[in-house]
């Protein structure tokens, strides 16, 4: 995968800038025992080791996102809502909690997942779009991941069956292939398996790449068009 937007950033020179950049202030609690929204904990064996044990949603949308981030070949971790960044620029305060932090080939990107509607919502549009001009200045990769990228017809409907058919272990034991069906390489998949495995994969990776390549600012642009 080619990260378009800052080719010439590795993943070390990321990660020591937003570490610089990590804010005081801690991300508030997603999973709560109230909330009319959807959300919960996800089963993951890229969950990169924090003091959460599984990935955390608050949304449908957020959910589909992390299934095509578990299953993609070219993300080797991640972890949900892991800080809160401060972008503050000339003058103006301004903290933001990413919903994930994602580890893919070559380098370490920032990720939103948004549903489609909430494009057409001035307020979300406008935060969206100061983010991701901000981070690309700052030169961070930004995923900005839609509901229409993340359930392309039949995907997730694969994406739940494969999750579950998976084998089962220890997800904090280190050394593992997240990327391999079992990665503790006890359990054989069928062909019939295999094959749906890595035609996931190939679709998962696809994807993220076409977001990778495009700016988040012609995205934002065209839903305000």
């Amino acid at each position: 995968m080619t990260v378009a937007q800052q080719p010439n950033q590795t993943a070390s020179a990321v990660e020591a800038l937003l570490r610089s950049l990590i804010s005081t202030r801690k991300p508030r609690p997603v999973v709560t025992p109230r909330g009319r929204r959807a959300r919960g904990f996800q089963p993951s064996y890229k969950q990169a080791f924090s003091k959460s044990s599984f990935p955390r949603f608050e949304s449908l949308v957020e959910d589909d996102v992390l299934r095509v981030l578990e299953v993609a070949a070219s993300v080797s971790r991640f972890v949900t809502q892991p800080y809160v960044v401060d972008l503050s620029d000339n003058g103006y305060r301004h903290d933001y909690t990413p919903d994930a932090e994602v580890t893919l080939q070559g380098s370490v990107a920032l990720m939103e997942a948004k549903g489609d509607h909430w494009l057409t919502v001035e307020s979300a549009r406008t935060t969206l779009a100061r983010n991701a001009r901000r981070l690309k200045t700052l030169g961070i990769p930004f995923l900005l991941l839609l509901e229409s990228d993340a359930r392309p017809s039949g995907l997730q409907v694969e994406l739940k069956l494969l999750l579950r058919e998976r084998p089962a272990c220890n997800p904090r034991r280190r050394g593992l292939d997240p990327t391999q069906w079992d990665p503790s390489g006890t359990v054989q998949p069928t062909g019939h398996q295999l094959r749906r495995w890595r035609d996931a994969q190939k679709e998962c990776d696809a994807l993220l790449d076409r977001v990778m390549r495009r700016d988040p600012d012609e995205v934002l642009a065209r839903s305000n068009a």
